[in-house]
Parts: C-alpha cells; structure tokens; sequence
C-alpha cells in the first residue's frame, strides 16, 4: 500500500512538473497577442528595458502585467480562478467586483505616482501651449462611483472620486474647461441605467446626458436636436463577464440615439481605404463584443466630415468612451477629428494647424486617465 501511494505521488508530481514546464515553453514560443477580443482592450507587450524604467519599478510592474496578459489559455484559467474564488465567497476577481442586482463593476486602479505626474505635465503643457483653442475635459466616473450602492459589502472600492478632484485641481490656471459630470450621471442613475451591468463603459443615455452638459458649456446648437433611442441587441454581454469569469450568461441592452433631423457627413479611417456614410458597424451585433458597432472600436485617428452649418472644427483625445458619445457632436462641427493617443504616431501639431482645429475635448473614463494613456505621444 505504502509503494502504491508512493508512485502516485510520484506521478503526480511528475504530472505537475510536465505542465508546468508545458506552460513554460507555450509561454516562450506562442506569439504575443495583441489584443483580447474577449475583454476588449489591448494587451500589454513585452516592456524595454531601460535604466529609468528599472529604477523607477515602472519596468517590473509593466512586467507583472506582460506575464499575467500573455499567459497560455488565460481566459479559462480566468473563468476556473473565478469559480473558485465564489465557492469560498468571494466577490472580487481579477479587479471585477460581483454586486448586487446582476452587476458586475470594475475597481478603480489607483495611479503610478510617475505616471500621473507626466500625464499632469503633458496636458498642462498642451493646454498653455494651445491657448488660442476652446479647450475642454470630461473625465467620466465609473460605475464604482456612480453606481456605488450596488457594490459588495465592504468592498475596497479605489477613490475614484478622490482623483477626478485632484485632477480637477492640478489642471486648474490654464486654458482648460473641466466638465464635471458626476452629478449629472448621479441623477441619471435614479431614473435609468448609467452603465452597462456587464461591460466597463456608459450606457447611450450617459454619454447623451453627458453631451448635453458638454454642449451647454461650449455653446453647440445641437443640445436642441431631439433623439430617439434605438434597440441594437438585447444580447449585449461586456468585458467584466470575460475578464472577472462571473455571471457569463447576464446580458445587457445595448441602443443607440438616432436624431430627428440629421446631417450627412462621411467617415474615415487612417490607414484604411474608403469612406463610411454611418459611424454605426450593425454587422459588429454578431461579434462578441458588441460596442464595436460604435465606430468599429478603436483607432489611432477617425475623421468625420458634416454638412454642419458651423465653422468649428473638433479635435477629440479620447479612448472608448467616446465612442458612443461623439455621434452626438456630428450636429455641431464641420469636422470632428478623434485620436487615441494609446495608439497615435503622428505629429499632432501639424495636425491641428493642417485642419484648422478650433476647439479639443480631452474625454476618458478615469481609469484610462489614471494609467498611461499620453505617455506614448508628445502633446504638443
């Protein structure tokens, strides 16, 4: 009995070595991916190695999240992870809080103190130097603090409050409008659904409630223009169910607000051919993520030309929220210029100057604000 336990044990043993070195070698050979369709976000490449980067620990972090986003079959470790983690009560994977009524919310990631410094220097630093434009900034909440009744008992939610504050406070002396909009999603709260319950982003009547803020601070003529909402799905599931593993089978409405009386305007898409007459990819509905039928999801830079009877031209610094919410802004500017500085390499000044842009709306969700976003590009 003894030398039958011992060779399972060694078996055993011998097993979990092999899969691990298994693992290790998946790890070494498969290629990097690039993004997770799943959870819709791009995935974080292997970091350089630079001196400043070791010294600060910015290296080691950026690490930590290269191994754990390239990790062979991430998404079902993820989903066995979770499974696991309610058997023993739990309520928080992989920074996805279980809530109540169905809800699934993401934490707010608190900022690398350098990381946040450069990001505070690097608008401020456009913003001065581009007094001569009608500057403005929404930093948009999360559901973590809009939504913070539907949070798990004592969950420790980050103070995403406490950010926007501060960087509502650090911005302040230049050219910059800050658009504070938590209590306008606060008040939309008590009457519909200001975020999707499966998915990180705002819902169409957030982003519109939002506009509608936003147009009275910049004077646009199209906060009159009424809007009826439209269904796309009623089968939307969001990125919280890939990345958290809870709730797979919820599902979230997902409409877009189309306007009485429209203008035409075309889109395009640098580096791709062609000219698009909707900022609406309906054959997206049939993907897993669904909000892609939002411009197609996210692009270094998309140009929309109107029919506008104005003389303003829009340039957007944006990540994914903005994708709902400039439809709206098609009514108010002869063109609208966004650009994802995650992804951008071009020279933005020349590019301001060549379309004559006269007014910038920075427009993040906070956590997006709080990592890296305008660390890859010069600003100015």
């Amino acid at each position: 009995m003894k030398k039958t336990r011992t060779k399972y044990l060694r078996l055993a043993a011998v097993a979990l070595i092999a899969a691990v070195a298994l693992l290790d070698a998946a790890f070494l050979i498969l290629p990097d991916a690039a993004m997770s369709p799943a959870e819709n976000r791009a995935l974080q490449q292997m970091p350089a190695v630079t001196l400043d980067g070791l010294t600060s620990g910015r290296f080691e972090s950026r690490f930590e999240d290269y191994v754990a986003d390239q990790f062979p079959l991430r998404t079902g470790w993820v989903r066995v992870k979770s499974a696991l983690d309610r058997l023993l009560g739990k309520v928080e994977s992989n920074g996805v809080f279980l809530g109540r009524d169905g809800w699934l919310i993401q934490n707010f990631n608190e900022p690398d103190a350098e990381n946040y410094r450069q990001t505070v220097e690097a608008v401020r630093g456009f913003c001065t130097f581009r007094a001569n434009l009608r500057q403005y900034m929404i930093v948009a909440p999360s559901a973590v603090t809009v939504c913070a009744d539907k949070l798990p008992a004592n969950a420790p939610a980050g103070d995403e409050s406490g950010f926007i504050d501060r960087l509502q406070s650090d911005l302040s002396g230049t050219p910059l409008q800050f658009i504070d909009v938590r209590e306008t999603l606060a008040a939309l709260a008590r009457e519909q659904q200001p975020y999707y319950r499966t998915d990180h982003h705002w819902t169409t009547p957030a982003a519109y409630a939002a506009y509608l803020q936003f147009a009275r601070a910049a004077e646009l003529p199209g906060a009159s223009v009424p809007y009826e909402p439209v269904l796309l799905s009623d089968s939307f599931s969001g990125t919280l169910t890939a990345s958290s593993g809870f709730r797979m089978d919820e599902t979230d409405p997902l409409v877009a607000y189309l306007p009485e009386s429209s203008v035409n305007y075309v889109v395009t898409y640098a580096g791709e051919s062609g000219r698009h007459a909707s900022v609406y990819w309906t054959e997206n509905l049939n993907k897993r993520d669904q909000y892609t039928v939002f411009f197609n999801g996210n692009h270094p830079q998309v140009t929309i030309e109107t029919g506008a009877e104005s003389r303003r031209a829009l340039l957007m610094l944006k990540d994914s929220y903005a994708n709902c919410f400039a439809p709206f802004l098609i009514q108010d500017f002869r063109k609208i210029i966004m650009i994802d500085p995650r992804y951008y390499t071009g020279d933005l000044g020349v590019l301001i100057e060549s379309e004559a842009i006269t007014d910038v709306l920075f427009l993040y969700n906070a956590n997006t604000l709080a990592g890296d976003a305008f660390l890859k590009m010069d600003l100015k």
